[in-house]
């Protein structure tokens, strides 16, 4: 599993140029390890957090700056980063620290690459960039993953206290990595996924060829595409949408993810090469999170896939502060209003057919999955059905509520009798 040769560490010689997509996906992964960790110790009396974190195509963990002055880390270090900063924010003004006990994998194909890694990760130390606690549970392996993966199953699984555990998994190629692989991943408890998949290489250059099919047959997803209708789809203006369709949801349900999110990347100037950033997981509060920090980056959105399904991402040529250039598009408030009158109209459809009340949290739960909504948006969706009397929200000791800002979770809301939205 090569990367490509744009992509060469060697000791000794300049680490290659980081582009500007890439910069805001390693600060989406450093975030989300951060924000992961402070939410699973948010309960202040939990002791101690034991997490394995692993970097299957690691690289060499450095970058030259886009500007060509100075390095930057790549995603192991900017992992390590997080979670010094972690432990850090938990034990502020404590006299018996709290504990997070990391485990490091990073793997790599290439031996040049994981021996300038293991020297990065040496150097950083000795900067004081990464603890030394961290150095030392960290192993660098140079290895083709899928080769590796079964050893580091069976280490996680045998460490105590479960096996939560985060997946990079930031592979060159859409069929280095096949969807059973990433299930097997997804059945151990607190196991998550954050995947690239090069999708507009994929569509592209898809048509109904052996060539294309045996890739395809590799990772899992050939039953996923409609290989006699691929000519006629191409006809259509949509076509990159309607094929992104079947991958998307061919990638939920061969990985057996409950959640999935999906980002787009579209790197600087007309290319079709974006590809997804996709977090797979069987946790609510874990995709809400990864979900929250798109938001954050997210410069482009978009209605992508089937209806009542959205993607949101970063788009570099939408960067105003990288290309110092206005867009007339402005993801704030008009972004966030689209979304939420999709939700609305999504959502109260789901209600209205429904035949008894339902929790709440139960109905975010089975649709959240389906938007880039947060359980943010899917409140304030709720706040104008409720305010438009095309629902009924009640207490979970069966008062009825008013209209509010905020819900509890636990209320039980139904369809009004009279419901305007679907008469």
């Amino acid at each position: 599993m090569k990367k490509s040769n744009k992509y060469v560490w060697r000791i000794g010689s300049a680490p290659p140029l980081i582009e500007q997509h890439s910069v805001v996906k390693h600060r989406i992964v450093e975030s989300y390890v951060r924000k992961y960790i402070l939410t699973l110790m948010s309960n202040a009396v939990i002791p101690k957090l034991q997490l394995t974190l692993v970097d299957g195509f690691a690289g060499g963990g450095a970058y030259l700056a886009e500007d060509g002055f100075g390095e930057v880390d790549g995603s192991p270090l900017l992992m390590m980063r997080a979670v010094r900063e972690a432990r850090a924010l938990l034990n502020l003004g404590r006299d018996k620290p709290r504990e997070v006990s990391v485990d490091y994998v990073f793997i790599d194909v290439e031996r040049d690459t994981a021996d300038f890694l293991s020297h990065r990760l040496q150097v950083r130390a000795e900067e004081g960039v990464v603890e030394r606690i961290d150095l030392a549970r960290s192993s660098v392996r140079q290895s083709d993953f899928l080769v590796e993966l079964p050893r580091v199953l069976k280490e996680i699984k045998a460490r105590k206290m479960g096996e939560r555990a985060i997946f990079i998994l930031d592979q060159y190629s859409y069929d280095q990595l096949p969807m059973g692989e990433i299930a097997n991943i997804l059945r151990m408890q607190g196991a998550e996924v954050l995947l690239t998949f090069n999708v507009g290489s994929l569509t592209t250059f898809l048509a109904d060829r052996v060539e294309n099919r045996l890739p395809m047959e590799k990772i899992g997803l050939s039953a996923y595409i409609p290989w006699a209708d691929i000519r006629s789809i191409k006809t259509d203006s949509q076509w990159r949408q309607v094929l992104q369709r079947y991958l998307a949801y061919g990638i939920r349900k061969e990985s057996g993810a409950r959640f999935a999110t999906l980002f787009f990347v579209r790197p600087l100037g007309a290319t079709p090469w974006d590809y997804w950033l996709i977090h797979l997981s069987n946790r609510y509060k874990a995709h809400e999170v990864m979900k929250d920090l798109h938001w954050d980056n997210a410069t482009s959105f978009g209605h992508e896939l089937e209806p009542g399904v959205f993607m949101q991402g970063y788009d570099a040529n939408h960067d105003q502060e990288y290309t110092g250039q206005k867009d007339v598009f402005d993801f704030g408030e008009s972004s966030r209003e689209a979304c939420v009158n999709g939700i609305h109209e999504h959502f109260g459809r789901v209600i209205f057919d429904l035949k008894n009340p339902v929790v709440l949290q139960d109905l975010i739960e089975g649709c959240v999955a389906q938007s880039p909504g947060s359980t943010q948006h899917f409140i304030e969706a709720v706040r104008h059905l409720h305010s438009s009397h095309d629902v009924l929200i009640s207490s979970p000791d069966g008062r009825v509520l008013r209209p509010a800002k905020n819900y509890h979770l636990d209320s039980m809301i139904e369809a009004a009798h009279t419901s305007r939205l679907f008469l």
